[in-house]
């Protein structure tokens, strides 16, 4: 693929994205005065008020949705998705004192909601109640059937805000994500490694850079990861081990693979650290 290809390429991509996104604001727009003309045929419907408030809130007029939710409310919608749609505007638009009170009320309907839990705790982190926010998350992590691998690395985030050394919490979070979620989970595996390195535990960074290596059939990378590493802890004689073994496994490779652009750019990457090396 040429290089003036792959400009084509992103370019039209680009294009793509941002038609979609006017597309999708359009679309918002025509569907905003439809319910507007709902609304004037019946003033006093509260869904029609929430339902035009969530148009507002997708096409980011948060002052216009706050407006219709409140109407609804007046009309006598007292719903948890009325009051956790007012909390997530409010939150959207930096307004989190305001945001808190309507999640309260939301929470109070249902407490089990690991959803609503899951918004009061980013509200609370915003509003900088730490303790707080640790409570509610760790219920969420605790009871959400489908949670993303993004959930557990906000929690972990939010346990070093509380404690910016606190990486044995930090880290008990990432078990949770790898007990939940598979101890397979790449995005788990890599945040792990960043909290042991930060935390100096250079055993635990090898042995995961080895279960890296383990578990996945292209392992030429996490050699090099796991040698560049080594040489970074002054380990020189197993970083070369690693260095020769990322070696070996490009050399296992097909011709189509060890010709790729990606892999000639890491064989350069093997020859400076092997210079490393030798400087050392």
């Amino acid at each position: 693929m040429t290089l003036k290809f792959r400009k084509k390429i992103i370019v039209l991509t680009g294009f793509l994205l941002i038609s979609s996104i006017l597309y999708a604001h359009g679309d918002l727009s025509i569907r905003i005065k439809e319910k507007s003309i709902e609304i004037s045929k019946r003033p006093t419907d509260a869904h029609l008020y929430y339902e035009r408030g969530f148009l507002y809130q997708q096409h980011l007029e948060y002052q216009n949705a706050i407006s219709d939710f409140d109407k609804s409310k007046s009309l006598g919608n007292h719903s948890k998705l009325l009051f956790f749609r007012m909390a997530e505007t409010y939150y959207k638009n930096d307004e989190y004192e305001y945001a808190f009170d309507k999640i309260t009320s939301c929470v109070a309907i249902d407490a089990g909601d690991v959803k609503s839990l899951k918004l009061k705790a980013q509200i609370l982190f915003k509003l900088k109640r730490y303790q707080e926010t640790m409570l509610a998350y760790t219920y969420v992590v605790e009871n959400t059937v489908d949670i993303r691998p993004e959930d557990i690395i906000e929690y972990s985030n939010i346990v070093l805000a509380i404690d910016s050394l606190d990486y044995k919490g930090a880290l008990k979070a990432i078990e949770i994500g790898l007990d939940k979620l598979g101890a397979n989970t790449v995005t788990f595996q890599l945040k792990k490694i960043e909290y042991l390195k930060k935390s100096n535990q250079v055993d635990e960074v090898v042995s995961q850079y080895n279960m890296l290596i383990k578990n996945n059939h292209r392992n030429e990378f996490w050699y090099y990861e796991k040698g560049k590493y080594l040489i970074d802890v002054k380990r020189f004689s197993q970083a070369n081990i690693a260095i020769q073994q990322a070696k070996l496994a490009i050399e296992l490779l097909t011709s189509k693979f060890k010709n790729t652009l990606a892999i000639k750019k890491l064989q350069t990457q093997l020859n400076e650290l092997e210079k490393l090396l030798n400087y050392e």
